[in-house]
């Protein structure tokens, strides 16, 4: 039995034993051949039942598990979108005019880059005509400047025309030079009318031991 309803009970003995003792006092309710034990038992029975039946029609509320809130998502971060680059529109320039291409310097009968003093030798110097003119027979290779000593053919003449597209090659005669040590030849390519010719010029260098 619960700890409210037992003190209820015992409140209701003690009301009903002074009752009874009262009662006694002016007149007797109770039947003299009944137990007093026994009325009291059938007394706390029937508020028992009365008090069972009032707890059945107001039940004691139960408080309702709280709800737990579910985590937030995360947002996804944002897809990236990429960028585009534009490539640069290409541009188709003409070529110029007069135009050369600087191609080679060899030497000959063998191409090496060390002679002795007095060694005689060949020297190659090839062009690719890149202009939209040809090349009459009238242009010319020449030494233009030098470091240590020239021992070489200082200008040639071009003995045919050269068309655009076409490679020419000029061929000099030179020596190992009697001062040792490095030498450097600088040409360049003229027009039949003296004009520099772009990219006309071409070096050579060797070593004299």
């Amino acid at each position: 039995m619960r700890p409210e309803l037992l003190n209820t009970v015992k409140f209701l003995l003690i009301l009903l034993l002074a009752g009874s003792l009262l009662a006694g006092c002016s007149q007797p309710t109770l039947s003299p051949t009944q137990n007093p034990a026994t009325q009291v038992a059938a007394v706390v029975e029937t508020l028992h039942a009365q008090l069972t039946e009032t707890a059945l029609h107001n039940p004691t509320a139960t408080p309702q598990p709280t709800a737990t809130a579910l985590p937030t998502a995360t947002p996804l971060p944002p897809t990236l979108t990429p960028t585009i680059t534009i490539s640069p529109t290409i541009t188709l320039t003409n070529p110029p005019p007069l135009s050369a291409q600087f191609l080679y310097a060899v030497t000959f009968p063998e191409n090496k880059h060390e002679y002795i003093p007095n060694e005689k030798f060949g020297l190659a110097i090839g062009y690719l005509n890149t202009g939209t003119m040809t090349w009459d027979a009238g242009y010319r290779l020449k030494l233009v400047s030098f470091k240590g000593e020239v021992t070489v053919q200082k200008e040639a003449e071009l003995g045919k025309s050269i068309a655009p597209g076409k490679k020419v090659e000029f061929d000099l005669w030179a020596f190992g030079s009697e001062t040792l040590g490095q030498h450097i030849w600088y040409f360049q390519l003229y027009s039949s009318q003296g004009v520099a010719i772009p990219g006309g010029a071409a070096v050579f260098s060797y070593t004299a031991k």
